[in-house]
């Protein structure tokens, strides 16, 4: 390996993570910090660092493992080396952790499906969403570095296969459980099911969520799936994000045997799905998927990211209410919230929701921001005063 690789993965690792306090330590001295990291990959005698553990509430309760800086420029190495082999090797509806295919690239493939098998909605066709249960934490470590490695082998060898393997090594069996600093209370943990936690586990299985490797690693373990749900069982309309799966075909009958043979493949891979989350109605009646909700025509924005937003707005209005808490970070925070909702909600039927959010705009938001709004695209744009 060449330095200079690592160097790279810095500059790639640091593009969303500057302003933490591992990363700030990191690129005081980011040169020499390489240049160690480095020498122990080249020794073998890297290590993982201490994760930070916590719980988030939004949009579901949800366990992350924020991994330490350092070790986030190793998923980085991988991901360089392997993401540009993996992504021609991807089933073109596999969605998340790449580029170009997130949450609104997903439910515009499934609408285009669902128009596409039932002829532009005029003949009868079913949807069946599927849901797999503690994805992330079933996830058997020895099966998923065999997946791994199998794929490394067919397109590394020598040093690089080595480095890989090790590095993967490294990374997948990796116990940050064990050996964590707890960011919130243990309480927090309260009410989060046991197949959502690393906490408590043997070992032998579950990927820390938030690690960029566990994302396109996880990807990879499921990617035999998704092809044969589309080639050998012949659900050509389909698409996954992560654990969640949506088939679209004319029988209803077929789409129940298809599910009998998912279920069989995940028993073989330590997985299984999730017994309530199953969901097979006609197209007319429409489905949700990651955010959204597909219906003949249109889409929606779910309830629970409305609710999230309004949430949010409320969080704000009570901030801007004191003069004396409002500066430049909450200004900040507050555009690139707002904006993020407002830019999402262009691309489905969303000018009654745009309507709703105006009319939670109290006097006290005019004053620090206006909306400007072109051709139903919409954002706030803070006054010059405050710039």
């Amino acid at each position: 390996m060449e330095l200079e690789e690592v160097i790279e993965a810095y500059f790639d690792c640091r593009h969303n993570k500057r302003n933490t306090m591992n990363a700030l330590r990191f690129e005081i001295d980011y040169e020499t910090e390489c240049i160690r990291l480095w020498e122990e990959i080249e020794a073998r005698r890297y290590e993982p660092n201490r994760s930070i553990a916590f719980v988030i509430e939004d949009p579901v309760k949800r366990e992350i493992f924020a991994a330490d800086f350092r070790d986030r420029v190793v998923h980085h190495i991988i991901a360089r080396r392997i993401y540009p082999l993996l992504e021609k090797q991807f089933h073109p509806d596999s969605y998340s952790t790449q580029k170009g295919k997130g949450t609104l690239y997903g439910i515009q493939h499934i609408e285009q499906h669902i128009r596409d098998c039932s002829e532009n909605y005029t003949r009868d066709c079913y949807i069946m969403k599927l849901d797999i249960s503690g994805f992330f934490m079933s996830i058997e470590k020895q099966k998923l570095f065999d997946c791994v490695m199998r794929f490394v082998g067919r397109h590394f060898s020598g040093q690089e296969y080595d480095e890989l393997e090790y590095l993967l090594e490294k990374t997948i069996f990796n116990r940050p459980e064990l050996d964590c600093v707890f960011k919130v209370p243990r309480r927090k943990w309260k009410g989060l099911p046991a197949n959502k936690s690393l906490l408590g586990t043997d070992g032998k299985s579950g990927l820390p969520i938030g690690n960029l490797t566990s994302q396109l690693l996880a990807l990879l373990y499921l990617d035999e799936l998704d092809h044969l749900v589309t080639g050998e069982w012949g659900v050509v309309h389909y698409g996954r994000y992560v654990d969640d799966m949506v088939l679209v075909h004319p029988s209803k009958q077929h789409l129940l045997e298809v599910r009998n043979k998912i279920s069989d493949w995940l028993e073989v891979h330590g997985l299984r799905l999730h017994p309530k989350k199953m969901y097979l109605q006609h197209y007319k009646k429409g489905v949700k998927f990651i955010g959204g909700v597909i219906k003949p025509g249109r889409k929606y924005v779910t309830n629970r990211t409305t609710g999230r937003l309004f949430s949010k707005m409320s969080r704000f209005d009570h901030i801007l209410g004191d003069a004396r808490k409002v500066g430049k970070q909450v200004l900040k925070e507050l555009l690139a919230t707002m904006n993020s909702y407002l830019g999402m909600m262009c691309h489905y039927d969303a000018q009654r929701l745009f309507r709703r959010v105006l009319a939670r705009l109290s006097a006290r938001w005019y004053r620090f921001v206006y909306v400007s709004s072109r051709a139903r695209r919409h954002k706030l744009v803070l006054r010059q005063a405050y710039v």
